[in-house]
């Protein structure tokens, strides 16, 4: 029979990976409680939490919700999970940079809105533009063939009312010389 306490955490991690639309999964050995303090500084104000979990009760929670994926090689070794409430991108690039100056940090992997990465394939998606950028290049996409369009079907027109208005202007010459 397991212990109320445990049943209790694994409920606890349940909810914050039911509500997280990404878990990123890494190794902190050998950082000091600071660099730990410091690591979820930067990442909180991203809508972000990084918390250190024992992998039995982190692995019983997760399998709540992901049965049919194979988890298990995230939870080896010491493990913390960021779990992103926002923009996930972002808190990758937060924890990229931050693994750049402190090399014990050690991505494992993550899942995404509710796909599973790899380490590496993580530390690539940090790459990634934030999302408002990648939303203003699509719509620039869209919309520069359709104002060449809009230019293409005014352009006879106003070449027309650009004659027009040359004729007029040389008419009113002529009626003032008259």
């Amino acid at each position: 029979m397991p212990k109320p306490e445990k049943v209790q955490k694994v409920e606890e991690l349940y909810q914050k990976m039911l509500n997280a639309n990404a878990l990123i999964f890494t190794e902190f050995k050998g950082l000091s409680v600071a660099d730990l303090t410091q690591l979820r500084g930067k990442i909180r104000p991203l809508n972000a939490e990084y918390r250190v979990v024992k992998n039995t009760l982190a692995l019983l929670a997760i399998r709540k919700i992901y049965p049919d994926k194979d988890l298990e090689k995230f939870f080896v070794g010491p493990t913390a999970i960021t779990y992103c409430y926002g923009d996930p991108f972002g808190v990758l690039k937060a924890l990229v940079d931050y693994a750049k100056e402190h090399e014990l940090l050690k991505f494992k992997g993550g899942i995404i809105d509710g796909e599973v990465y790899s380490a590496d394939e993580v530390k690539e998606l940090a790459k990634l533009p934030p999302k408002e950028v990648l939303l203003s290049q699509v719509v620039g996409a869209i919309s520069a063939p359709l104002s060449s369009l809009v230019w293409s079907l005014k352009w006879p027109v106003n070449k027309l009312v650009w004659t027009l208005d040359a004729i007029a202007k040389e008419k009113e010459k002529i009626s003032i010389n008259q």
